[in-house]
């Protein structure tokens, strides 16, 4: 029998055990690392890889106790004022508490040279509260995902049949598709939103040339559209020119009929309506355009379309 030296023997069990420890660090889901909170109490959420022991953890060096749950854990950490080191099953994350009013982000100094540590609040799932089995369905210790209409519909309407009244729906939301938009977990932004460009991380934003919108300027998609259901095509909040006249109070009186009177007025048959009035859109574009006050075409171009020449 070769008889090992212990120097040798030391190193292969020294890298063993931390090989099980590595192994052994859960999936921490939620608070992340940098977190910064505006309560003296966070939740904590984790998923741990191996076996079923309570996940142990520590706040500042001082054990708190364990998390509750099989493979699939959640428990709560007191937090002091400023910085806090938590120790989640082995798995470090850094948390700030700030009392006050949530949301933002705190940039601490770390020293001569070192970047700032930029600590961020977060919006949490309800959800996640109830359990992973809202929108998991757990086999042999691993989460599989339900289907998201399921998941997502049995605690938010269904757009397509419940409470609301429109029944135009964005395309992501009539494919289950939320996630497109939402984060399922947690997120930076309002609305578990996952990305700061809004709308326009699918749709293009206006080019910048000629003359747009003011809304749409400024990025106010929701004062037209609903991101989910609308009452008209397009996911328009509003029916026809109610949808315009609910900001522009002072539309044009005598271009509102689309009944023609006297013989200096000719209606094209395929000029928009809105049942016995003009649409708006049958002059004015929505979202941007090459002409002032946004015009379908300049003027007296459009004008002529009605107005023939003699």
């Amino acid at each position: 029998m070769t008889l090992l030296p212990l120097s040798l023997l030391v190193t292969l069990l020294a890298g063993a055990f931390s090989g099980a420890q590595a192994a052994s660090v859960p999936i921490v889901l939620y608070p992340p690392d940098l977190t910064l909170s505006s309560q003296p109490v966070i939740p904590l959420h984790a998923i741990r890889k191996e076996g079923q022991s309570p996940i142990r953890v520590t706040v500042n060096g001082k054990p708190i106790g364990t998390m509750n749950g099989a493979s699939i854990q959640k428990g709560e950490a007191p937090l002091v004022p400023g910085l806090n080191r938590l120790n989640i099953g082995g798995k470090p994350v850094r948390v700030y508490y700030r009392a006050g009013s949530p949301g933002g982000q705190l940039a601490i100094k770390e020293g001569k040279g070192r970047p700032p540590m930029v600590f961020r609040s977060y919006y949490l799932h309800p959800a996640m509260e109830e359990g992973c089995g809202s929108c998991h369905v757990e086999e042999g210790g691993k989460l599989r995902r339900k289907d998201q209409k399921t998941a997502c519909y049995g605690c938010h309407d269904d757009f397509g049949k419940g409470g609301k009244q429109g029944v135009f729906l964005h395309e992501p939301v009539a494919a289950g598709e939320c996630t497109s938009c939402h984060d399922p977990h947690f997120s930076a932004l309002s609305k578990l939103q996952k990305s700061g460009k809004g709308c326009m991380e699918c749709h293009d934003a206006p080019s910048g040339k000629g003359i747009v919108h003011a809304p749409v300027r400024s990025g106010q998609c929701t004062g037209c559209h609903d991101p989910h259901a609308g009452v008209a095509p397009k996911q328009l909040v509003r029916i026809g020119n109610s949808l315009c006249t609910k900001c522009h109070e002072n539309f044009h009186g005598v271009h509102r009929s689309a009944i023609a009177r006297g013989t200096m007025t000719k209606l094209p048959p395929d000029v928009l309506r809105d049942g016995n009035d003009l649409s708006c859109l049958a002059c004015h574009l929505p979202h941007q355009s090459a002409n002032e006050r946004l015009l379908v075409k300049s003027a007296p171009e459009l004008c002529h379309g009605c107005h023939p020449v003699r």
